[in-house]
């Protein structure tokens, strides 16, 4: 399995599991240009945070690309497509 498909199918089980592991903390969010739900932006945020991206968190999309960044120098990108709905097709956390 390639890198890109081992982190994408990652990022989708770690979004899935940040949705009952993160269910009663909710993640704090500085900014978030997103038209993304709040379900949505929080599941994003605890992904990110649980990839070691530090609280508060800001999110910004751009061009089908989520860029979640915070008080850490780790940032994740979310290739979510476009709509009010993100559709991960891949992630990277550097």
């Amino acid at each position: 399995m390639n890198q890109t498909k081992f982190f994408a199918l990652s990022a989708v089980a770690a979004l899935a599991l940040s949705a009952n592991v993160y269910a009663a903390k909710e993640i704090k969010v500085a900014s978030n240009n997103t038209s993304y739900t709040q379900d949505n932006v929080q599941k994003l945020a605890a992904t990110a945070v649980s990839m070691g991206v530090k609280e508060p968190v800001s999110l910004s999309l751009a061009g089908g690309s989520l860029t979640v960044s915070g008080s850490s120098a780790t940032r994740c990108v979310f290739k979510v497509g476009d709509g009010d709905t993100p559709k991960i097709q891949g992630v990277n956390c550097k």
